[in-house]
């Protein structure tokens, strides 16, 4: 069994683009797995989610898929600055896509499970408690027994730090791809796993694929809408940036 394991499109088609024909140019895989965060805050929301509908994607959802679903933004009365920001931006997203797409993603789970033979495998975006749960490399080997207590599987692959992770604890598998669309490190790439499953043991492949992220800065600083300089700057130092500006 060969798994695509990826995580934090954040609506960055260009991004997925480039991983997907990585993949394919690797032998492509026999299952797509999606943790979560996948259209908010790049340029392309309706792009990322047709390529995964048209690879059947398994998916989960995450805290921004979450965020952007689980409230009326129309209706929204904005109390803040931050309010009408959120606002426009959730609109800006919501206006390009259409029923199909929101409806796959109205349907997406907190969590999937699923086996490989008798490897019992879990899908989450944080952590199986958490969809901000964050383990992280200097997680602390009792935090994160606290964090997946009671999971009871073999292999979880989760997102939401935007950094690759392989660790064990406590006789589970902790993977996370690192960010397809916002990865931290070196710009111009996207961070994606292939993991297989030979009938006796898990191999793992961190892949990385480059794309040009200047054609993708140029089309955010052209939409009228919130928080795309921040989004710039992130996407050109490939790091968190604390957020300065609504612009």
């Amino acid at each position: 069994m060969r798994l695509a394991v990826l995580a934090d499109i954040h609506g960055n088609g260009s991004a997925l683009r480039a991983v997907l024909a990585d993949l394919d140019s690797q032998g492509g895989a026999d299952c797509l797995l999606v943790l979560g965060d996948i259209v908010l805050l790049g340029p392309d929301p309706a792009e990322v989610v047709k390529y995964l509908m048209q690879r059947a994607a398994l998916a989960v959802y995450g805290n921004t898929d979450l965020f952007l679903l689980d409230r009326d933004w129309v209706g929204f009365e904005a109390q803040s600055e931050e309010d009408r920001a959120d606002q426009a931006l959730c609109l800006w997203a919501l206006e390009r896509l259409d029923e199909q797409a929101k409806n796959w993603l109205r349907a997406l789970p907190f969590e999937r499970r699923m086996s490989v033979g008798s490897q019992r495998l879990l899908l989450v975006h944080g952590s199986p408690h958490s969809v901000v749960g964050a383990i992280a490399a200097t997680t602390s080997d009792a935090q994160v027994r606290e964090m997946i207590a009671g999971t009871d599987v073999d292999l979880m692959f989760l997102g939401h730090t935007h950094t690759p992770l392989d660790r064990m604890v406590d006789g589970i598998r902790l993977v996370n791809p690192g960010s397809v669309g916002c990865p931290q490190g070196e710009p111009g790439t996207a961070r994606y796993a292939v993991v297989t499953w030979d009938g006796k043991e898990w191999q793992a492949w961190f892949r990385v694929a480059h794309y040009d992220p200047e054609e993708v800065i140029q089309r955010l600083l052209s939409a009228e809408r919130p928080y795309r300089h921040w989004i710039v700057e992130s996407i050109r130092q490939a790091r968190h940036l604390p957020l300065e500006t609504f612009d």
